[in-house]
């Protein structure tokens, strides 16, 4: 059997019924060098098997490893990844779809280096739902947070082994939001830095049901919280009680009560944001960022 040259981790927790749109990503890549595909399975409740079963002849270098020492995708992405048997690993999610050239694009890009990321675009996989949350319908370059520093999205990233071992992995105490940020800023701190690859694609899934939406949107909210008291970044001055008050009454007035649906899916988005941010920072004992 062929030897992998890099390993794709896909953290998998019951998507049984999307991951075969993945796995079909990437048994048609062009171009791509021999890749294994590793299924970190999160504690899946559903017929995950029967997903993974008709790509095992497609994929012969498909395993599916046991991730259900913890719930949460950092666990997934770390046992993932220590299961993974070559030096560079990309990662995305089952749920998502990967272009036609992203492994061979990621593979190139960790020669040159240690950590590589490239842009996802959200409406081919999401239809209207993708303009519920602030992402742009196709990114054009590595996202952004305080003090200017850059980071790779969790969904579409390439890494080096060297570099996970030397951050000590993903984060693992995280809700689900931000721990690949976090993952960015220790790399930051140790002098790794994301490249950006501009043909990299990858289609990223937004939640297609409003609840969904929310529950992902206030688990984003906690994690920025998480991020904050973690780091405490000095650019960030988190607003007083009466600012913060009269930030979240803006807010509620700029309710579009005759606005379009979507608008109003859009605003309860970023509430729900907003809401998962305030609660996670009085349970941590933090301001809020």
């Amino acid at each position: 059997m062929t030897k992998p040259v890099c390993s794709v981790v896909i953290p998998t927790y019951n998507a049984a019924h999307l991951i075969g749109q993945q796995l079909e990503a990437l048994s048609t890549q062009q171009d791509a060098p021999p890749f294994e595909v590793v299924v970190a399975d999160n504690g899946s409740t559903d017929d995950l098997e029967a997903g993974l079963a008709p790509w095992r002849e497609r994929l012969p270098l498909l395993r599916r490893v046991d991730a259900s020492r913890g719930r949460g995708v950092s666990v997934a992405r770390n046992v993932g990844i220590e299961h993974a048997s070559t030096d560079k690993i990309l990662v995305c999610d089952a749920d998502d779809r990967a272009s036609p050239s992203w492994v061979s694009v990621m593979a190139r890009g960790l020669a040159e280096h240690p950590l590589v990321s490239g842009p996802v675009e959200t409406t081919l996989l999401s239809g209207r739902s993708a303009a519920w949350v602030p992402i742009e319908p196709r990114t054009t370059g590595l996202f952004e947070t305080w003090e200017g520093r850059t980071y790779g999205i969790g969904c579409n990233l390439g890494l080096r082994r060297e570099v996970w071992e030397a951050v000590g992995g993903f984060d693992e105490g995280y809700p689900a939001g931000a721990e690949e940020i976090d993952f960015a800023w220790r790399a930051w701190d140790l002098g790794h830095r994301f490249a950006y690859l501009p043909d990299a694609l990858l289609h990223y899934r937004i939640r297609t049901d409003l609840r969904g939406v929310l529950r992902q949107q206030y688990n984003s909210g906690r994690g920025t919280a998480t991020l904050y008291a973690r780091f405490r970044p000095a650019e960030v001055v988190p607003k007083s009680a009466p600012r913060r008050l009269h930030h979240e009454l803006l807010l509620l007035r700029q309710y579009p009560w005759r606005g379009p649906a979507d608008a109003r899916r859009s605003w309860l988005a970023l509430a729900a944001f907003e809401a998962g941010k305030l609660v996670e920072a009085r349970r941590l004992g933090c301001p809020a960022p």
